[in-house]
């Protein structure tokens, strides 16, 4: 489907007229008044002069990272700023960069700071920074710039877990803990975690563990206790959910601590024996 571009709309004549000598506040840029001319002071030139050199300023900033057509089937690229990986760096531009003819080439720095032209991406999005697709036919080529997937770029949701902790039935409360995204719909995705006893929220292990044990019933136990009957390793079932049994003949209290999955810390309680 092509692109659908606004029918931006010029304000009235009359308003326009009216920014004569004045500075856009957003860009710093000046108008030049009406009747400027050479003997003015500052002459035309120099106010014109002016504005050209802090617009090419605040242009630079949208050129960094182009790639742009030199000629006979090369390209160049201008330098930029980058983040990849956590580590700030820098691509220092190129130039005289062949691309073939009756080709789709795509442009891109790499995880080492190279630039490539390739068939295709790279099938991680987050080990490179895209710049352009190239179209090339006859001699001549199209540069579709893709640098904006770079600089307008969202994050993946951060998941969260939710607790339900369930009624205490024949000395067992059950703690349920689904993976979640930030809306609160359920990831149906496997996810490894721990989870532990502690007689506070946030705290550490419960100085003593429940009389009638600890265990999985929903999701799968990794290997042996950490702490027997306190602090276990867990994976989801399939739909991302983990259910833990606590199991007490007593009147003790406890918090259920979970982490894992990629989400926060959480403290599912309190759970209450009676």
């Amino acid at each position: 489907m092509a692109d659908i571009y606004p029918n931006e709309a010029f304000p009235p004549d009359a308003a326009v007229a009216l920014l004569d000598g004045l500075t856009d506040q957003a860009t710093g840029l000046a108008y030049v008044a009406k009747g400027v001319g050479p003997a003015s002071t500052p002459s035309y030139e120099i106010q014109y002069n002016r504005r050209q050199q802090r617009e090419h300023r605040r242009i630079a900033v949208a050129t960094e990272g182009l790639v742009v057509d030199e000629g006979d089937l090369n390209v160049g690229v201008y330098p930029f700023n980058y983040t990849l990986g956590g580590e700030r760096q820098r691509f220092g531009g190129a130039t005289g960069q062949a691309v073939p003819d009756e080709a789709a080439r795509f442009v891109y720095v790499d995880s080492a700071g190279a630039l490539q032209i390739a068939a295709a991406y790279p099938g991680d999005v987050s080990a490179f920074v895209p710049l352009a697709r190239i179209v090339t036919a006859g001699g001549a080529m199209t540069i579709e710039t893709q640098i904006g997937y770079a600089r307008v770029s969202i994050p993946p949701t951060i998941p969260r877990i939710a607790a339900s902790i369930g009624a205490e039935t024949a000395d067992t409360i059950r703690v349920g803990m689904q993976l979640e995204d930030a809306g609160g719909n359920a990831l149906a995705r496997r996810w490894r975690g721990e989870v532990w006893l502690s007689d506070a929220a946030f705290g550490d292990l419960a100085p003593t563990a429940p009389d009638a044990g600890l265990s999985v019933a929903t999701g799968a136990q990794l290997g042996a206790p950490i702490i027997a009957d306190k602090h276990l390793r867990v994976i989801s079932d399939a739909a991302g959910l983990i259910e833990i049994d606590v199991s007490d003949t007593g009147s003790p209290t406890f918090y259920m601590m979970s982490a894992g999955g990629g989400a926060d810390l959480i403290a599912a309680g309190p759970l209450t024996f009676s």
